[in-house]
């Protein structure tokens, strides 16, 4: 039976990849969440599966002690291994995601935005799984081609952290290459996630993403809005189809257009 880490799945992107996951009844799925009572949405999946493969996780992923007491967890149901980590905590709040480098009310907060650590605590039973893939969730927002193209102030450390995350992706696919790993990074496209998003956006930053994406129509070909479970599906086909010759690739969605 595949067994599937995604981590940061309670909402968003992540909760729809854990979804589709658990509809196949070969499959054993793992979610981490930093809040297990509150991931109301993930409860609600949990609650109506009646395949019972979905194994719920509190762990934040800046909480090393947390995570290994996680994949202790995992190795207890799977008999130690693991055939596929997802990475796809990241921080989404709206009140945070379009602010710039100097609009935060103090360095202190600023700092707080770019909290964050990779992660290990599965890689053992990584070794021990038949599939050996490891994705992280990127998003073009973390790469200078898009950022310049854009002349995107903002997303400051959603951005940052998203390019850090790929570098992360690059250094463990190196590691790991000699293991026969798979290492990527995967932007799932540009996906509408408000209706489990925690906030809802107020008509300043609703002004802020309608001009964010009439920038964005302007410089690619095929933006589309995706659904979660549109990206989900896509993600997932990518996942399946990816081996040691994709790895430290970085798959992205947007096509732009040649500069005249």
């Amino acid at each position: 039976m595949p067994s599937y880490v995604v981590v940061g799945g309670s909402r968003g992107i992540g909760l729809a990849l854990a979804q589709q996951l658990a509809t196949s009844a070969e499959n054993t799925v793992f979610v981490t969440v930093r809040n297990k009572s509150g991931s109301t949405h993930l409860n609600e999946l949990v609650a109506k599966s009646t395949l019972s493969n979905i194994h719920v996780l509190e762990a934040d992923v800046t909480d090393h002690r947390a995570l290994k007491a996680a994949a202790a967890d995992v190795a207890k149901v799977t008999g130690g291994s693991l055939d596929v980590l997802i990475h796809g905590a990241a921080r989404t709040e709206m009140t945070n995601m379009l602010r710039g480098m100097t609009d935060y009310e103090d360095d202190d907060k600023l700092d707080a935005e770019f909290l964050d650590s990779a992660m290990n605590a599965f890689l053992p039973l990584l070794r021990r799984g038949s599939a050996k893939k490891i994705v992280i969730i990127g998003g073009e927002g973390g790469t200078s081609e898009f950022v310049w193209k854009m002349r995107v102030s903002g997303m400051a450390a959603f951005g940052t952290t998203k390019a850090a995350e790929h570098l992360v992706a690059l250094k463990y696919a190196v590691l790991l290459e000699p293991e026969g790993f798979t290492v990527v990074g995967i932007c799932p496209g540009f996906v509408d996630t408000s209706s489990t998003a925690v906030e809802k956006p107020d008509d300043t930053a609703m002004s802020a993403i309608a001009g964010f994406i009439t920038r964005l129509q302007a410089i690619s070909t095929n933006l589309k809005s995706f659904t979660p479970e549109e990206a989900a599906k896509r993600f997932l086909n990518l996942v399946d189809s990816i081996s040691t010759k994709d790895n430290g690739s970085f798959i992205e969605y947007i096509e732009y257009k040649k500069e005249s």
